[in-house]
């Protein structure tokens, strides 16, 4: 186990709160949560570009990006439906209950991915302590949100 990306990893995952944080409060401040997650996305556009430039990397040309696989392009519309959830819930249920919802949603159906290799993932198998260990997140989360 690497625990340098391990540590890595924990602290992108701590930008997620305060990401989510904001863009709740951004819904607030706009009529919608929508105009919110465009909003969001916009930014998140800028940032991407401006990252390209500074690593002197070049934008995708049109050729490749239409030479991909539709269903490839499907991951920013499934954002759009998690920032927008964030954006709803989060002022309803507090930033720890969604966050930890979210996790639970995400680890059952990365364990579900791992298991079955959808869309070329690593097969991992489901184990007794993985299966465990889903357990142990629901009773997390059961225990977060009380």
């Amino acid at each position: 186990m690497n625990w340098g990306l391990l540590s890595i990893a924990m602290a992108v995952g701590a930008l997620l709160p305060i990401q989510g944080a904001l863009n709740a409060r951004l819904g607030v401040a706009l009529t919608h949560p929508m105009q919110a997650t465009l909003v969001s996305y916009l930014g998140g556009s800028i940032a991407c570009i401006s990252v390209l430039l500074f690593v002197q990397a070049s934008l995708p040309d049109w050729k490749r990006i239409a030479g991909v696989d539709w269903y490839l392009y499907s991951g920013g519309f499934l954002g759009v439906f998690f920032v927008s959830g964030m954006l709803y819930l989060m002022p309803k249920i507090g930033v720890a209950n969604m966050l930890a919802a979210a996790i639970v949603g995400q680890l059952l159906m990365s364990l579900i991915f791992d298991h079955f290799g959808f869309f070329g993932a690593l097969v991992v198998e489901v184990t007794p302590s993985r299966i465990l260990g889903m357990i142990l997140l629901l009773v997390g989360l059961y225990f977060i949100q009380r």
